[in-house]
This record gives C-alpha cells, structure tokens and sequence, in this order.
C-alpha cells in the first residue's frame, strides 16, 4: 500500500490527542474504518532509499473504561477537561503495549472524521497533571515513557 505522507514539519508533539484511523488487531498494517482519538506517545524521522518520513507511536483511546483502569491507563475521568482537550466525552487512553501501534504519518492513518474536518487532526495536549498521572501509571505497569526520538535512521 503506497501512503500519502504528511511534511515532518507537521509532525504533532508528545501528548497531542490527534485523529487516528486506528487498525484493528485482525487488519494490521491498513487503517481502521473510524477516526477516534488517540494519544501520541512518541514520533520518529525514518530515511529509507534517501526518502525521509513520519512516524507516530500512539496510544488507543476508548470511552470505556472503569475504577481500575484509572490505575493503569490515562483517563481524562472530567468532562470539562476532556472537552478542553477536544475530546466528546471522558476518555480512556489504554497504556497495555498491545494498544499501541507506531503508524506512519499519513493521510490514511491520521484524518479527522468528517463532521469536525475543518478543525484539523490534533485536537489537543495533555498538560502537566496528565503527563504525572500517565508516568504513574506506566510504572504500575512497569513500563517506562519514551523520550521523543526524532532521529534518523538509514
């Protein structure tokens, strides 16, 4: 499947919650058939043949979610901050390392769905109590935050 890359200047920041067309575990490698929010938790510049491009590592984000989940993943739990943050309701962003993926930085993965188009890919970025909060919760898990990585590899 060709992409359609995006510029590496557009790359979003470490904790943007952007538009994703999550894949499917049964469908790996091609886009999911919805846009949902998702958590970016790191991105990278990879150069293949002399051809540099995107990559996004990000987090999926549900609604689902209950107590135990708040110990584990990062739940925006308030309304009001999940509405700052663009999202519609309170969300889960699940941490389990099956949950997340490194996607390319393209059109087919990363488009807003079409009733918010006008208002972009990245609809926020957790702040400060979120990034404690998401550290905590990685340690629970016994995993570690990535520092962001944009490098180059050949």
């Amino acid at each position: 499947m060709k992409w359609t890359f995006y510029r590496l200047d557009s790359l979003p920041a470490d904790g943007s919650i952007v538009w994703c067309k999550y894949p499917h575990r049964e469908a790996k490698g091609h886009p999911g058939p919805t846009a949902r929010p998702v958590l970016v938790r790191k991105t990278s510049i990879l150069s293949i043949d002399g051809e540099k491009f995107g990559t996004v590592d990000v987090s999926y984000g549900t609604g689902e979610f209950n107590e135990r989940h708040r110990e584990i993943d990062l739940v925006i739990g308030d309304m009001r901050r999940a509405r700052d943050l663009g999202l519609h309701k309170p969300t889960r962003f699940s941490l389990d390392s099956r949950d997340r993926k490194n996607l390319p930085w393209c059109e087919e993965f990363f488009v807003a769905p079409s009733y918010v188009r006008g208002c972009g890919i990245v609809l926020g970025r957790i702040g400060e109590d979120e990034i404690t909060r998401l550290k905590a919760c990685l340690e629970k898990r016994r995993l570690t935050i990535a520092a962001n990585t944009r490098t180059t590899t050949g």
